[in-house]
């Protein structure tokens, strides 16, 4: 039998509605539900800010009021946004999560964004069916209506008719598209000079205006105290409440939801300004602890859920009943304190240990540490996007450098196109993240550097790519600016698929304990404590890359740069070739082209054998 009581944190507000106890939190809810209305009758936007101590159950009231939004006989959006970015890149990233939840399914099958535009539609004609000449028609009319660009309607009506829809979402948030897509979809790609900071902040803002005024949108923000990149650091959660504040002043139809714990109040005061702070606590509310009859209530509802018809269910609420009277007392405990000693319990009871009290049902903490990191590792390998390394990077890499030594910090940036700059006592290392699929903007962007970036001492520049947006060879701009860019030392680094996955596992397992929601046998497990863990760690893909991004290496010579092109030209033609057969057709050693392979390309991958083969990694 599985352990109800297990699987106590409610990290996402849009799991499947399970078991839920009305009268928990109902004072919160009830708050959401009244400025949710305030939003509709009014036609003004407000924000609700909820704090209360780890495990208090934060995120579990966002999930109930997602779930509500579904039961309401008017059309309600609900986005959220889990705050695991830097600073730099904050609308980014509130632009691709709005976005995700635009296309989760709202009624009747339908994605929000699709019942938004459907919803603004029928309100102009109020017919059921249209032609696609009133579809014409109708969008434009929005598009003035709402001030929305004419890039945004196109999409709007690839998604009605449900054409191109990777490359529409892909573009909706954010992301960079080859040429041939922005053709395919008849959208204008950016300019290669706009700072893409404003264009995600428009389009958040524009998705807010294309719901319009009789459609309010419910926008939450959890784990706020991710955006610590270390400790002390503040630029995250300023520029979070200017964004707050833009949300607040430039719309009328939003309501925003900001989750922190208790102990975090005092520091985000401090960090933001007050005009900032006041735009997102329009109405506070901290959620207390349990009292005795709430958290018997919360474990009846768990204990009716086992569907084990066996089972003495009296039995094990009468065993838990009576535990809980003594722990929980008059002193009151959070919902996952109580769900945790519960879960011992019944663990107990399914497995007596030997001796007295309750069993060690977890490894020790560097195990437990250990398994996290390898499970997260595992699970991010085959989730990853390739869109998601610019998000991941410059979010777990200024943490990174500071944790392996605490003099490094992230410094604000003097180029426009370095996107962070690590600065440590010995050197300043510029990080420039250059993932496009369009080779004009990457092009553009190189151009740029070889224009503006001169590197003096102790400063040095590192460009990023993702292994599998390889640069063909035709792409002669882009590889003319490479070869430029190498000759002032400035490397290009593609990370392997490993150190991804471990770069992300790292984030995901600091931004958890920094927000509370990483815990052991019950208890919270602080940042410092993973810090220090991760700091004793021998060996680790994250380490390596890192160590790899700081190293100082001579540039690639020519020869090295004319064996590149070679290997990669031919790898176009050939998924896979044997070793031998490739170093014949390039008339070069075996021995020299399988050396090259190892230390200069991951996206070209390698078997030893026998026989020695080259594959393609880009599928």
């Amino acid at each position: 039998m599985i352990n109800p009581f297990r699987n106590r944190i409610v990290a996402d507000p849009w799991r499947p509605s399970g078991t839920d106890v009305a009268e928990i939190h109902s004072n919160a809810f009830g708050l959401c539900s009244r400025a949710l209305n305030t939003v509709r009758k009014e036609g003004r936007t407000t924000s609700v800010l909820l704090y209360g101590e780890t495990g208090s159950g934060k995120t579990h009231v966002l999930n109930r009021l997602q779930h509500y939004t579904l039961t309401l006989p008017n059309l309600c959006v609900f986005g959220s946004v889990r705050l695991h970015t830097s600073p730099n890149r904050l609308w980014r990233h509130l632009r691709t999560s709005f976005v995700e939840s635009l296309a989760r399914p709202g009624k009747n099958g339908r994605t929000q964004l699709e019942l938004v535009f459907m919803r603004r539609l029928y309100l102009l004609c109020k017919k059921t069916t249209i032609s696609f000449e009133e579809l014409t028609d109708l969008t434009e009319t929005i598009r003035t209506e709402s001030h929305l660009s004419p890039n945004l309607c196109q999409a709007l009506q690839h998604l009605i008719h449900h054409r191109h829809c990777p490359d529409v979402q892909s573009w909706l948030k954010g992301h960079s598209l080859p040429e041939s897509s922005y053709s395919k979809l008849q959208i204008r790609p950016p300019d290669e000079t706009d700072d893409s900071e404003d264009l995600a902040r428009e389009m958040v803002l524009e998705l807010c205006r294309l719901a319009g005024p009789t459609i309010p949108v419910v926008l939450s923000f959890d784990q706020i105290e991710a955006l610590q990149r270390y400790p002390k650091d503040i630029d995250g959660l300023f520029r979070f409440g200017q964004a707050i504040r833009t949300l607040h002043d430039e719309t009328s139809n939003l309501l925003l939801v900001t989750c922190i714990q208790t102990s975090f109040l005092g520091e985000l005061r401090k960090a933001v300004a007050f005009p900032d702070f006041d735009a997102m606590s329009c109405h506070v509310l901290t959620l207390g602890t349990l009292k005795l009859d709430q958290a018997l209530k919360v474990i009846s509802s768990r204990i009716d859920a086992i569907s084990d018809k066996g089972f003495d269910k009296s039995l094990l609420f009468q065993n838990l009943a009576k535990d809980l009277s003594v722990f929980v007392g008059e002193a009151e405990r959070t919902c996952r304190a109580i769900l945790s000693r519960c879960a011992d319990i019944l663990d107990n009871l399914s497995n007596p240990a030997p001796g007295h009290g309750l069993p060690d049902s977890e490894p020790p903490l560097s195990t437990f540490l250990q398994n996290e990191m390898d499970a997260r590792e595992e699970s991010a390998f085959s989730r990853i996007g390739l869109d998601e390394m610019d998000d991941i990077l410059s979010n777990v890499l200024p943490s990174l450098i500071n944790i392996l030594d605490e003099r490094c910090r992230e410094k604000d940036r003097r180029y426009p196109d370095v996107d962070m700059v690590i600065a440590c006592p010995d050197a300043e290392i510029g990080i420039s993240l250059c993932n496009h699929q369009n080779m004009s903007s990457l092009a553009g962007k190189l151009r740029r550097l070889v224009q503006n970036f001169s590197p003096e001492k102790g400063q040095r520049l590192v460009l990023l790519r993702h292994p599998q947006f390889r640069i063909s060879p035709s792409a002669k701009k882009v590889n003319q600016y490479l070869r430029q860019l190498n000759d002032r030392r400035v490397r290009l680094i593609t990370p392997s698929l490993e150190a991804l996955a471990a770069l992300d596992a790292l984030r995901s397992l600091l931004n958890d304990a920094r927000s509370g929601d990483l815990t052991y046998q019950g208890n919270p497990v602080h940042e410092k404590t993973v810090r220090e863990w991760f700091k004793s760690l021998k060996a680790s893909s994250a380490k390596a890359f890192m160590d790899d991004v700081l190293s100082e290496s001579d540039p690639m010579s020519p020869e090295d740069q004319e064996i590149r092109q070679r290997i990669l030209y031919l790898m176009e033609k050939e998924r896979i070739i044997a070793l031998t057969e490739a170093a014949r057709r390039m008339h070069i050693e075996t021995s020299r082209l399988e050396q090259f392979v190892k230390n200069h390309l991951r996206e070209i991958g390698y078997l030893e054998g026998p026989p020695a083969v080259l594959f393609d990694v880009v599928p």
